[in-house]
């Protein structure tokens, strides 16, 4: 099948196999350093293990490796586009600089004939300029490979609306973004980024939580970049069966399928829709209505759009 993805980050996605050459370790010890051997207790747990993926990617030519082997990947699954998504800011500990780091990025993804585009993290906990920084690259490669800006990280010890004059400018120089939210915190934090002006969620899922967020998502046309075995991974449910997607679909909110970190989640798209599908019995035609659902609310144009349609119902 045919698929779209809209929330997958790059150093969440680093082969194994990279890690081990770029590290000089023996392959098990990469997958017991960047994959999840068991659940986690909590997303601040999940997230450290960005950090040996981190180490490798802070020249050119590593990140241009990395950035061509996912879009090879995805490839593989028959992904026709993905908006993949990264904190800049995270890859400076080599002297590269903001520019640098997303042109390398992008030359990495045009060797591979798959439409990509780049959404540009800010991060929870970095300071107004760091994160205004991103906002100003963002603008700069602005439908020239990067279609969008995310505020990413630990939900739980940074409201979003601590970041609300940075959304304002973002909206002032009408760079598209979404926000995680619903992840590490609830259905308030899912209000407090629709408030702010987020048009897609990254997770959303514990908007469940709340009838009133759930009817504020539907009247405003929200869609949620669900990613359910990273939601396992945090230990948000104890297994699929208890997660929300099934009655969040059947509630007629736009949901779209995702793997959130391919390597930390130690999972792939093909194994995320086996599993939906074993689980829920989603059909083929649901599976293709949440494929429209993120095409519809991707950070394209409407030709673009048209053209994605088109390939998606070949």
């Amino acid at each position: 099948m045919k698929k779209v993805e809209l929330h997958l980050h790059l150093d969440g996605s680093v082969r194994p196999t990279t890690i081990s050459e770029l590290l000089k370790i023996d392959l098990e010890e990469a997958v017991k350093l960047s994959s999840l051997t068991q659940k986690t207790n909590s997303l601040k747990e999940y997230l450290t293990k960005f950090d040996i993926p981190l180490k490798i990617m802070q020249t050119k030519e590593n990140l241009i490796r990395i950035s061509k082997e996912l879009a090879e990947d995805l490839l593989k699954e028959n992904v026709i586009y993905a908006e993949i998504r990264f904190a800049p800011n995270k890859h400076l500990e080599k002297s590269l600089t903001l520019e640098e780091v997303v042109s390398s990025v992008l030359k990495g993804l045009k060797e591979i004939p798959l439409k990509t585009n780049l959404i540009l993290c800010m991060m929870r906990g970095d300071s107004f300029e760091k994160n205004l920084e991103i906002i100003k690259l963002a603008k700069k490669y602005l439908n020239h490979g990067v279609v969008g800006i995310d505020l990413a990280g630990n939900e739980a010890a940074y409201s979003v609306n601590d970041y609300q004059e940075l959304f304002q400018i973002a909206k002032e120089k009408r760079i598209p973004f979404t926000i995680h939210a619903g992840e590490g915190d609830g259905a308030l934090s899912v209000k407090n980024a629709i408030n702010l002006g987020a048009t897609r969620i990254g997770h959303g899922i514990r908007a469940i939580e709340d009838e009133n967020v759930l009817k504020l998502i539907k009247e405003k046309n929200i869609t949620l970049e669900v990613c359910p075995k990273s939601n396992l991974d945090t230990n948000m449910y104890n297994c699929l069966e208890e997660h929300p997607i099934k009655k969040l679909y059947d509630l007629g909110i736009k949901v779209t399928i995702n793997t959130d970190n391919r390597t930390v989640s130690n999972t792939t798209l093909n194994k995320t829709y086996e599993e939906l599908e074993k689980t829920f019995h989603f059909t083929e035609e649901d599976f293709i209505n949440m494929n429209k659902n993120a095409l519809l609310c991707a950070f394209i144009s409407k030709s673009e759009l048209e053209e994605l349609k088109k390939e998606l119902l070949k």
